[in-house]
């Protein structure tokens, strides 16, 4: 396997530029203002539905965090037995 690298002529080097300038223009040519605000407009709603599900899902965790064991410690704490009565009325 050779390591030779091919020397480019200025005839070639020339013409590559050419092709070069031709695709930037090109690309010029296709860009749309409607198109690029339609684009943006559908991140913007991808990224509002993507911090609205992290809502959810960090209120979620949140409710199951809180378990009535946490809520029965907590009133063992503050001297509470329950907050049911044990007596009946009759």
């Amino acid at each position: 396997m050779s390591m030779k690298v091919e020397r480019s002529t200025l005839d070639q080097v020339k013409k590559r530029f050419e092709i070069n300038k031709k695709k930037i223009e090109e690309k010029q040519k296709e860009y749309d203002f409607e198109e690029r605000m339609k684009e943006l407009r559908e991140e913007e709603e991808k990224a509002k539905a993507y911090r609205k599900e992290k809502l959810k899902e960090k209120k979620r965790k949140a409710e199951e965090e809180l378990t009535f064991e946490d809520d029965d410690e907590m009133a063992a704490v503050m001297g509470f037995s329950g907050f049911g009565s044990s007596k009946k009325n009759s």
